[in-house]
């Protein structure tokens, strides 16, 4: 079976939907019937809790972080090994079945929850090594959001299947001379179910159990049902970030959105919500590297060039490796561009070692120093020096600093705000580097201790208001 390539899967909705779902021990796929699954996650004939707790993780990983199918097939051994599970089939067609209709059904619920947007809908074909007569005869198939015939026929509609559907305005119908079709009438066949002998009527086109839309939202009395089944539930953790893909054991998103979700506990909760704004907005991505990964010239470099390529996508005027890679890596802690849509960090340390309220105090330290005339380099050379988190901290700091760098871009990179004369305009010294950096240095504070940078200068604190509010807003 081809590989699922979703490079541009992990937005909210999709991740919404796999999290929201129940944990069913099942024996057969078709246990769990056609919408079921919108509310259940199984592994047919993995009855155990915690094996299909530990199926569920690796799943809820490879949607968050854009794992590829070779990580999954890895994890999927793993698994099976550690749990003494025998399975039916050979262990990577199993893991590819499980990988591609997880990955592919929640990339197309988000997709249903996005296109609501939309008041008419196309059904495109995709590239299916063995397409489907009856899927290639819908294509470009143009009909209104709330025709019934998407209950039945919304994507994926079968084993391998990679049709998908496009949100189409009432304009551009339009402009296009595009007219609106009736929904098509196929017929119904019937499927047995050997185990049972049940007899079921599905639209012709249609595998079992692929007809309906897998939508996140659910009625009540189907998640009571569910739920009478229903085995502990690994739950992930809160999702600032969406998404991140690392090499570095520590250095990821679960420990990443550890660190925002306690600075979300403080004082700065309206800011980390304004960050989380703009991420999912965005899809803003971020990949923690080693060191010798960010080496244009490292062998390194070259080992990890697919699966950066698959969590990125393919980029319109770049090479790969340009995405990720600089001739300053010995140097930079982390860096981005205003053709990307994602920043790179160098991983130094793990996040569950950042201490969270040295973070927050490092702005006021910094100002403090800067008072003095003794101004520290970076926010991330305060705590390095001072803080006990050393350089997990400041890995923190620095990653507020790339994102800072996406702000100031999306919000149509302006020029600093003009300073009264004699007033200092910077805490640190690397704001003064250039327009680019005071931003990304000025967003650190704002995002931090907003307080103390109102204190210290209130214009530059409604300045970074304003900024990041245009950033959200922006296209």
């Amino acid at each position: 079976m081809p590989e699922a390539r979703y490079g541009s899967l992990p937005f909210q909705e999709s991740i919404d939907f796999f999290k929201n779902k129940l944990n069913i021990p099942t024996e057969r796929w078709n246990d769990v019937w056609r919408d079921g699954h919108n509310s259940g996650f199984m592994v047919a004939g993995a009855l155990k809790d915690d094996l299909l707790n530990d199926f569920r993780q690796a799943v809820d990983r490879a949607i968050a972080e854009g794992k590829s199918i070779s990580w999954f097939q890895k994890e999927f051994k793993n698994i099976t090994a550690k749990h003494g599970w025998s399975h039916t089939g050979d262990a990577n067609w199993r893991s590819n079945i499980i990988y591609n209709t997880n990955m592919r059904q929640a990339y197309n619920a988000g997709r249903f929850e996005q296109l609501q947007n939309f008041p008419f809908w196309e059904y495109q074909h995709g590239d299916s090594r063995q397409p489907r007569a009856l899927h290639l005869s819908w294509h470009t198939l143009v009909l209104p959001k709330d025709d019934p015939w998407w209950q039945t026929h919304f994507p994926s509609n079968g084993w391998g299947c990679k049709c998908r559907v496009r949100g189409r305005s009432a304009r551009y119908l339009k402009r296009k001379g595009i007219t609106v079709d009736k929904a098509p009438n196929n017929g119904i066949w019937e499927w047995t179910d050997k185990a049972t002998g049940e007899v079921h009527k599905i639209p012709k086109g249609i595998d079992p159990s692929f007809d309906y839309a897998p939508r996140k939202s659910t009625v009540v009395k189907q998640q009571k049902q569910l739920a009478k089944k229903k085995a502990p539930v690994h739950v992930p953790p809160e999702r600032i970030a969406p998404t991140a893909f690392s090499t570095v054991r520590g250095a990821d998103i679960h420990g990443l959105n550890s660190v925002l979700a306690e600075l979300k506990n403080t004082a700065a909760a309206p800011e980390v919500e304004k960050l989380r704004l703009f991420l999912d907005k965005h899809q803003t991505k971020t990949l923690f590297l080693q060191q010798k990964e960010m080496n244009p010239r490292a062998v390194a470099a070259t080992k990890v060039k697919d699966d950066i390529e698959h969590y990125l996508g393919k980029h319109a005027r770049l090479h790969t490796l340009q995405l990720y890679t600089d001739n300053q890596y010995r140097i930079a802690d982390g860096y981005t561009s205003r053709s990307f849509n994602h920043v790179v960090m160098k991983a130094q340390g793990v996040f569950s070692k950042a201490v969270s309220n040295e973070i927050k105090q490092a702005i006021s330290a910094a100002i403090t120093l800067n008072k003095a005339g003794k101004s520290a380099y970076t926010f991330s050379e305060v705590l390095k020096t001072f803080g006990d988190g050393g350089a997990n901290s400041s890995m923190v700091s620095d990653w507020i600093h790339e994102i800072g760098h996406q702000i100031h871009y999306k919000a149509g990179m302006p020029y600093r705000p003009r300073i009264k004369m004699g007033e200092n305009n910077t805490i640190t010294r690397y704001a003064k580097e250039n327009n680019f950096e005071w931003h990304a240095e000025m967003f650190v504070a704002w995002l931090l201790d907003r307080k103390a940078l109102a204190a210290w200068n209130d214009d530059i604190a409604q300045y970074m208001d304003n900024l990041v509010n245009k950033a959200i807003n922006n296209d």
